[in-house]
């Protein structure tokens, strides 16, 4: 095993990808520790932390034979974080306003669909105010789960440009839901994690 620690991440993707499970092995222990504190300072709930660090490995592993086109793993595993704490943060999200809703109004069922309804809607006119780029940049990030440098190559423009798109992006639902405290809590911490 110590051979493999001495090796390069391509390297290790490349023997992954050939099925041999010291790569994996020497992947998880190089990543995994700094990946469960930095998801943690962030989403501070340990179990669903383990849990999406073990599913972010077990992905890992079943992609292992199409990651040769991966340049750098370590964004790779980052991005892939940042997309699962997205993802609990809005179930989150979405489960408190319900409960809470629910709690106080004693809502019906047709009321909460009709406040999800409205939140798509209101972020369908969000997504019409940005300029064609800047909502193709937002969506390839956060409907399509890719790293800043996996839009640039796809779309064909510089790392710099994807950053500039993402900010106009964000500024704008920053300003479209100012009377969602959470949602704009939701976007701050995802602008903040770097891949």
């Amino acid at each position: 095993m110590t051979e493999y620690i001495a090796l390069q991440d391509e390297d290790l993707i490349v023997l992954l990808a050939n099925n041999d499970n010291k790569a994996f092995e020497t992947l998880y222990q190089r990543y995994a520790g700094n990946l469960y504190h930095h998801a943690y300072s962030r989403f501070p709930v340990p179990h669903l932390v383990e849990d999406m660090l073990q599913e972010i490995f077990i992905n890992l592993y079943k992609k292992r034979h199409t990651l040769t086109d991966v340049k750098n793993i370590k964004a790779y595993l980052y991005g892939a974080m940042r997309n699962r704490i997205f993802n609990e943060i809005r179930n989150s999200l979405i489960h408190e306003e319900h409960h809470q809703h629910i709690q106080t109004a004693k809502s019906s069922e047709t009321e909460i669909t009709y406040d999800v309804k409205v939140l798509e809607k209101r972020l369908a006119q969000a997504l019409d105010k940005l300029t064609e780029r800047s909502k193709e940049v937002f969506l390839l990030s956060r409907q399509a789960n890719l790293s800043n440098k996996e839009i640039a190559e796809r779309l064909g423009i510089t790392v710099k440009a994807v950053e500039k798109h993402m900010g106009k992006a964000l500024q704008v639902m920053r300003s479209e839901f100012k009377d969602y405290g959470m949602v704009l809590a939701l976007l701050v911490v995802l602008h903040q994690i770097k891949t």
